[in-house]
């Protein structure tokens, strides 16, 4: 009986030191779950988001608008309020801290320029691209107050929802929807951004914004109650020097931000052209973080930038697991993958092979090496340091 007993007590103590060890092995690999995302995730698209700021010129809509057909690409422009106002009724704006009727980048021409503008944007919603806000007259609200960023807001929105009726034409029945319900996208002027910014934003519904600055390699997730959508710190391509992934930003590092020498503009093409393709590649072959470039309505330096733009959307939209999109389309993804975020910013997925990927990539991405060594941040410091000190405005638009 007793080695009976005995035999019972050894299998109950056994049995419960199993068990000990087995829920601290699952403790254990739920920690290390979260120490290190899983390495099973699904390889995501590469997303590039192109978007354009202030979209004043009704030729460069007229033309964007065609390009973005035949490139496989959907943009979104960042719109400027004042552009809905016509020059002689530009007193209906104050921008906070300035004198009643004053904009940085002008007004609409007359109310003509303002009609044909809002055909553009309507054309441009139905073809699936996107509208998103660029507040109004063009000012730096790094020291904004989140109620000036709010009387912003205000205004930019009474500008868009009676647009039309002001132009004196009917009011299509998406607009409403354009220009309150889906406008949830935001660029500061100038990335002349404050902490009052984003409780302001999310007062006034906006889901994303895209004023920040951040690594190629950023995943984006939700900061300050928005989803963080930053331009690229970016090497300029075959120097050691950075720039941000943005038109004015290349204009500024090749000519201080005035036109330059004629004879340099196929040169300032092929560097912003490469600069691009490098940006690109790192990413695809590596953990896959969102491509972002900003341009402007804007010809500066010849149009050698809006050119290279266009050189680059025709090289990559098309290839496969690439998606040229709106912020909303990456947005969307992002909240339905937000499990998944931390594993693709740490590359846990299984990378598409190099060799696979040179069978389909074109010849100009073949070539173009990789981002690696030193890199030197002094221009780029000195350009965000220049815009935040009020000695840089890039604008008005070039036609």
């Amino acid at each position: 009986m007793e080695d009976r007993m005995s035999q019972i007590i050894r299998w109950i103590v056994g049995t419960l030191i199993v068990i000990s060890i087995a829920s601290c092995a699952g403790f254990s690999k739920k920690e290390s779950a979260e120490r290190n995302p899983s390495s099973l995730v699904e390889r995501p698209p590469q997303f590039v988001l192109l978007a354009f700021d202030g979209s004043k010129s009704l030729n460069m809509w007229e033309n964007t608008r065609a390009f973005a057909k035949v490139a496989n690409a959907k943009f979104t422009y960042f719109i400027s309020g004042v552009y809905f106002l016509e020059s002689s009724v530009r007193s209906e704006y104050k921008g906070p801290g300035h004198k009643r009727g004053r904009s940085d980048i002008g007004f609409g021409n007359d109310l003509e320029d303002v009609r044909e503008r809002l055909q553009q944007i309507m054309l441009a919603v139905k073809e699936g691209n996107e509208i998103g806000s660029h507040a109004n007259g063009h000012f730096n609200g790094s020291k904004w107050s989140q109620h000036q960023w709010e009387t912003e807001f205000v205004q930019f929105d009474q500008f868009l929802v009676g647009a039309w009726q002001r132009a004196g034409l009917e009011e299509p029945r998406e607009w409403f929807d354009i220009s309150t319900f889906k406008r949830v996208g935001f660029r500061a002027p100038l990335l002349g951004y404050s902490k009052g910014l984003w409780p302001a934003l999310k007062n006034f519904n906006f889901k994303y914004d895209t004023s920040r600055v951040s690594s190629p390699d950023y995943w984006p997730h939700i900061r300050d109650g928005v989803w963080n959508f930053p331009l690229a710190s970016i090497r300029r391509y075959g120097t050691k020097y950075s720039t941000l992934s943005m038109d004015y930003n290349f204009y500024y590092s090749h000519s201080k931000g005035k036109r330059g020498e004629p004879s340099d503009f196929a040169d300032y093409r092929e560097e912003m052209y490469k600069s691009y393709l490098q940006y690109f590649k790192t990413n695809y072959l590596g953990n896959r973080a969102p491509v972002h470039i900003g341009h402007h309505f804007s010809t500066w330096n010849g149009g050698a930038y809006y050119a290279a733009l266009k050189d680059f959307a025709n090289t990559v939209c098309s290839l496969p697991e690439t998606r040229c999109v709106t912020y909303t389309e990456l947005m969307n993804f992002l909240e339905d993958h937000q499990d998944e975020i931390k594993s693709y910013q740490a590359g846990k997925f299984k990378k598409i092979n190099p060799e696979v990927a040179y069978q389909y990539f074109p010849k100009d991405v073949q070539n173009i090496s990789f981002d690696s060594g030193e890199i030197d941040d002094s221009q780029v410091n000195e350009f965000m340091k220049a815009m935040r000190d009020g000695k840089i405005n890039p604008h008005p638009e070039e036609d």
